[in-house]
């Protein structure tokens, strides 16, 4: 038997209508005797073997036709109450390539004048008779019989479609005791389509049985390619019949990648007949094979991936937890298969696709799944354009993917379209199948942590299906370089010496800055490609061997180069950042917090490198900086992501600087939106929020800031270890802030006030700025500028710029300059110099 055909066929459910279909219905078949068939003949043996002794076959060519002399015997015979057709209506038709079939040609009643046939050609029976033989074989209970519709399309060419399906309407309602079939042979390509088919042609009753049998697991076949059984057969027919050499040691391999390929008999029985050997290697030197073809088990190769040791880990307890359940099956204890399906989650490129792939492997040597293919999806491939599309296109997907695994990538994009999106109905359609076919069905679906889980808990079917989670992480550095060396070694080069420290540096620090875009293993293809293409330049250029001169540190693109020296040098950037806040102007009191906070941290990551740092003297890092715009709030909060990332505290130390606007949204939940995303952007470095008390000052019942504030609050919290947030202002409105609200209050480590520059430390700022510029200032116009600003300062009120209106003040001055370069016709030196009537009023 053809075990793609009969093995989902059950006579023992009652059923009187059995369907086969799908694009394979045509395909050939090859049976353990070596035969090759075709599905007709898979079918007649089968239900010769099932008892049946009258097998009717109907096409819209050949009519009414048999295919053993026995049924066309016991066709012949009719009950006495009703005369039988004479020996001349039945005569037996010549068959084609298949063999011979025996026929029951046509003679009109009463006759009708007709040229006499030919020697060569002979009348066939129209379709009106027809409808009498069909009532009779299904009511006649003294033989086993069943018609089989060969070509089910071809019935909407039926002469009288109205009065055949009105027939098996009736024959749809007769006894139990009558065990007689209906069988229909289908090309459509899936169930639905074979039901619309029936709807659209006016056979709704059987369009309305196929709708409410569509959930049964037997008797509506779809048709697939061959399994392994079949494709021995076929070897074993090239072996024997065609004396073919082969590989014995390839056999097993090749045949499991064969029926992988989900390619049709007709195709292999090509390529095997087109081939002198039956190997491996010419199955791989013709391109027959879309993956790699190992003598290493699915499960092994497994282990030997890079990393992973999570993944590993949770697949090995999947694996004993299947195995157990197997075990119970078939002693009889639990008689439902076991749920296949798995959720992957983890950044890209940590190998969520070739552990899919191994899993069909996987689940194949275990006896869970027969091929073991995999059919990769994105979660949009499932969602059609228009009405009740999405459903036939989400059961054409499943049924490619029977007996294997469907591998759904980014599968939350089916819950991100709207109200009005048909991802929901592809969720539907997917979760029937998935409890429909869990014997014969592995579903993983794959994509990033956050949104996997919000996934998952948009459906309660999706939690109770999807009880497993495998967690990919980010590859370590570690990790990352040695994909790189297997990258090296698949292209037979080498790494220099000198360039190893660096690229374990530079791995160092990709994975240290890393997003929630980092590609991990696609990061590692990504330099090596440049750095491969860096290498033949060079080599080409030098007139150097290819294959002998080893990758260098000048290979490495100039942003990687820079990136791979950046860890050496934290010491002595540190050194620089420390002076670079030193030689701040003024800001004497901001310093001693600034350095108490720094020996704080230094003394924190030394005890804990010792051991003596109990989890409970961590502080958090979150500062609250309070004064007067431009006394340096910014320019400090700046250095302070740059010195903590050079001393190891902040992986990343990017400054982030936002205010009230970039946080708050127009409509309930923006803000909350909008605010995690800021925060994400901040993660490993400094969040600056300036103003940070407008976020409590709305006004409006509308108002979303305090959204903002809900939102940053417990994020400040989750990220203590990899965040430092700044929150920055006036005084009195900032303490004002934090006395509303203690959440934040509690989570402020040190408040550092930013006292306004006197009269000398602005005219320190102003001289630097003309250092800067490359300007002039002479000593009456430096002293002149030094009384302005000690007035400045004298009679400074609420809304006193310092730093900022000392910057107004020498931009008026340059712009006075410039004028005076026009008018004057100035020249050399002069072009550059101030002089007293340059200065301005203080504004």
């Amino acid at each position: 038997m053809v075990e793609r055909i009969t093995e989902q066929l059950n006579l023992q459910t009652g059923d009187r209508f059995l369907v086969l279909y799908g694009t394979n219905s045509g395909d050939g078949f090859f049976t353990d005797d070596l035969l090759l068939s075709d599905i007709e003949q898979v079918l007649h043996r089968y239900l010769l073997t099932q008892g049946f002794n009258r097998i009717v076959f109907y096409s819209g060519v050949n009519k009414l036709y048999f295919l053993d002399s026995q049924s066309l015997q016991n066709a012949r015979e009719q009950p006495t109450t009703s005369p039988p057709p004479s020996p001349s209506e039945m005569r037996t038709k010549s068959g084609g390539p298949l063999g011979k079939r025996r026929g029951l040609l046509r003679r009109e009643t009463p006759p009708e004048p007709e040229p006499q046939p030919s020697a060569n050609r002979r009348p066939v029976m129209s379709d009106i008779p027809c409808i009498g033989y069909f009532e009779h074989f299904m009511k006649d209970t003294r033989y086993q019989s069943a018609i089989i519709f060969s070509d089910v399309e071809d019935l909407r060419m039926f002469e009288n479609p109205r009065e055949l399906f009105g027939r098996m309407v009736t024959w749809g309602r007769l006894p139990p005791t009558n065990r007689n079939l209906c069988v229909f042979i289908s090309h459509h390509h899936s169930l639905q389509q074979f039901q619309d088919f029936c709807n659209h042609t006016g056979f709704t009753y059987l369009g309305n049985w196929l709708q409410n049998m569509s959930d049964r697991q037997f008797n509506l076949v779809r048709v697939s390619t061959p399994t392994e059984p079949e494709l021995e057969s076929l070897w074993d027919y090239f072996r024997l019949v065609h004396q073919k050499p082969i590989n014995w040691s390839d056999r097993r391999r090749l045949i499991s990648a064969m029926a992988a390929e989900n390619q049709p008999l007709k195709t292999w029985y090509h390529r095997l007949n087109s081939v002198a050997e039956l190997s491996l290697k010419v199955a791989k030197q013709n391109q027959w094979l879309s993956g790699d073809v190992s003598d290493i088990p699915a499960l092994k190769r497994l282990h030997n991936l890079v990393g992973l040791q999570n993944v590993k880990t949770a697949i090995n307890q999947k694996i004993l937890s299947l195995s157990k359940a197997q075990q119970r099956q078939q002693q009889g204890i639990n008689t439902d298969p076991p749920r296949l399906h798995l959720v992957f989650k983890g950044n890209p490129g940590t190998g969520k696709t070739t552990v899919a792939r191994l899993m069909g492997e996987i689940y194949r040597d275990l006896g869970l799944l027969r091929r073991g293919h995999v059919v990769e999806i994105g979660g949009r491939d499932l969602v059609a354009g228009y009405v009740g599309q999405t459903a036939i296109l989400t059961n054409e997907t499943v049924d490619r993917a029977l007996n294997g695994v469907l591998f759904i990538d980014e599968a939350y994009t089916l819950t991100e379209g709207g109200e009005n999106d048909w991802g929901r109905e592809a969720i539907d359609t997917l979760l029937k199948r998935m409890e429909d076919e869990r014997g014969r069905l592995a579903v993983i679906v794959a994509g990033y942590p956050e949104l996997m889980d919000n996934f998952i808990t948009s459906n309660p079917g999706l939690q109770s299906r999807f009880a497993t989670e495998i967690i990919f992480d980010d590859y370590q550095p570690s990790e990352l370089l040695t994909i790189f060396r297997q990258q090296v070694q698949r292209v037979k080069s080498a790494i220099a010496p000198d360039l190893e420290p660096r690229l374990e540096n530079l791995f160092t620090q990709i994975y240290d800055n890393r997003d929630r875009n980092f590609g991990n293993a696609r990061e590692v293809e990504k330099l090596f490609n440049l750095m491969d293409d860096c290498h033949s330049d060079r080599v080409m250029k030098q007139g150097l061997n290819t294959l002998t001169e080893p990758l260098k540190v000048e290979d490495l693109p100039p942003v990687y180069r820079e990136l791979s020296q950046r860890g050496t040098a934290d010491a002595e950037n540190l050194e620089k950042l420390l002076a670079e806040l030193e030689n701040l102007t003024g800001l004497d009191s901001v310093k001693q917090d600034i350095k108490q906070l720094i020996n704080t941290q230094a003394a924190n990551q030394k005890l804990a490198s010792l051991g003596m740092l109990a989890s409970n003297e961590i502080e958090t890092r979150h500062l609250l900086f309070t004064g007067n715009p431009g006394t340096g709030k910014t320019t400090v909060a700046r250095l302070i992501g740059e010195i903590y990332r050079a001393l190891g505290l902040l992986k990343k130390g990017q400054f982030v600087e936002v205010e009230r606007k970039k946080l708050v949204g127009q409509y309930v939940g923006h803000t909350a939106e909008k605010t995690a995303q800021v925060i994400e952007s901040a993660v490993d470095g400094v969040l600056f929020i300036d103003e940070a008390y407008s976020l409590s000052r709305g006004g409006d019942s509308r108002d979303f800031g305090q959204e903002a504030i809900d939102t940053l609050v417990p994020m400040m919290e989750n990220y203590r270890d990899r965040l430092v947030v700044i929150l920055a202002g006036y005084s009195r409105e900032m303490a004002e802030f934090l006395d509303s609200n203690s959440g934040l209050k509690s989570r402020i480590a040190k408040k550092i006030d930013f006292p306004d520059y006197n009269g000398a430390e602005m005219h320190s700022i102003f001289l630097g700025m003309c250092r800067e510029s490359g300007r002039i200032c002479p000593d009456d116009v430096s002293t002149r500028v030094r009384s302005i600003m000690d007035f400045a300062y004298q009679n400074r009120d609420a809304n006193f710029g310092n730093g900022r209106d000392v910057r107004n003040f020498y931009e008026r001055m340059v712009n006075n300059l410039k004028n005076r370069i026009v008018r004057d016709e100035l020249n050399g030196e002069d072009m550059i110099t101030f002089t007293c009537e340059d200065i301005s009023s203080w504004e």
